[in-house]
């Protein structure tokens, strides 16, 4: 219809004129999975995005899911094998005691803690973090590998979904923690905490060592929100997510602590193999956001990613769709998030932002 049309009017039909036409008509183009491409461009005024653009390895869906609601009786048979369910003494917030552990939990949540000597290891382990104490090495007791090993078949048995994402790993020997120990006795703020608890000084065994997991979770190899993420900018009140931590201690004693948040059940296909915005549907998406604003100062996409982010639904703190977003790292005048930048996200099927 098209190639009579043009004869109609007396186009000649050389392959020149044919393909004019079809440069003033483009047809849009599709981003393949996978693709990678490098953007440099000014959106506006006053903003650009200067970052690589990695589209999904897989195609991607939205879920329905809702936060976990753990068995605790069951967590801590395992934790215990010869425990007898009339060993555990229920509390008024339904967690239960057994000699001098503790494990409690509520929608997406679960915490257990081996004894009072547990809770001070973490406070050490805590301060080791904050203050840059803290290294990734092998004990003697076991591997780093043993280790995972357990935190694995630990993280499987409370029926924690998809794989563990994001790992960090520190390791203590009692040097370590009397050091720790020693730093933060001189800490005038930690000093105050340790006399409020009427905590006394440790005394650490020479066979004292302990390993500190933490993890994120990917559902289909792909990173979901989590506790260490960039944080959301969120623009209403009411809570619309709770990200992911996973925490687990083991030590020469067993494992001596567990802390989990934002944990799902496994979660349903309700939208399978979801078009994923591109390039064009990005600064689509940054136009209706900075539009109608006169920036002042300079914002720089610098980084692109791609997560799965667990948005609580209406009405409900327990009821997620699980949902792709492009999340944008930003420098504002030159600066990173931990001086001034900041990140948004965009949902990457509809491109509205998350906020």
């Amino acid at each position: 219809m098209i190639i009579i049309g043009l004869q109609k009017y007396g186009f000649s039909l050389n392959w020149q004129t044919i393909s004019s036409f079809f440069w003033i008509y483009p047809v849009e183009k599709q981003e393949k999975t996978g693709s990678k491409e490098i953007i440099n461009k000014k959106i506006d005024e006053n903003l650009y995005i200067d970052a690589t653009l990695q589209m999904p390895e897989t195609q991607l869906n939205e879920y329905n899911t809702k936060l976990k609601d753990f068995n605790l009786k069951d967590i801590m048979a395992y934790l215990y094998p010869d425990i007898k369910e009339s060993d555990l003494v229920k509390d008024d917030a339904g967690g239960f005691n057994y000699d001098d552990s503790y494990i409690g939990g509520e929608a997406g949540s679960m915490s257990y803690s081996k004894d009072d000597d547990t809770s001070y290891l973490q406070l050490l382990c805590g301060y080791a973090d904050e203050k840059k104490l803290a290294e990734t090495k092998e004990l003697q007791f076991e591997s780093i590998t043993e280790a995972r090993a357990q935190v694995k078949e630990l993280t499987d048995k409370m029926g924690i979904p998809g794989e563990l994402g994001k790992e960090n790993i520190t390791a203590f020997n009692s040097a370590d923690l009397n050091n720790i120990q020693s730093n933060m006795e001189q800490d005038s703020d930690y000093k105050d905490l340790l006399s409020a608890k009427k905590q006394q000084s440790m005394t650490f065994g020479t066979d004292t060592e302990i390993y500190c997991f933490t993890y994120g979770i990917k559902i289909d190899g792909l990173q979901v929100y989590a506790n260490d993420d960039p944080i959301l900018q969120q623009t209403r009140d009411v809570l619309i997510t709770q990200p992911v931590n996973i925490e687990v201690m083991i030590s020469n004693r067993g494992i001596e602590s567990v802390f989990v948040s934002g944990i799902m059940e496994e979660p349903d296909v309700c939208n399978a193999n979801v078009d994923i915005i591109g390039e064009k549907g990005i600064t689509e998406a940054l136009n209706k956001k900075f539009g109608d604003v006169i920036l002042t100062d300079e914002y720089k996409a610098t980084n692109i990613w791609m997560e799965y982010f667990p948005l609580l639904q209406n009405d409900s703190f327990t009821d997620i769709k699980l949902i792709p977003v492009w999340c944008l790292d930003f420098e504002v005048n030159g600066n990173g998030a931990e001086a001034g930048g900041y990140t948004i996200r965009i949902n990457a099927i509809t491109g509205d932002e998350i906020a």
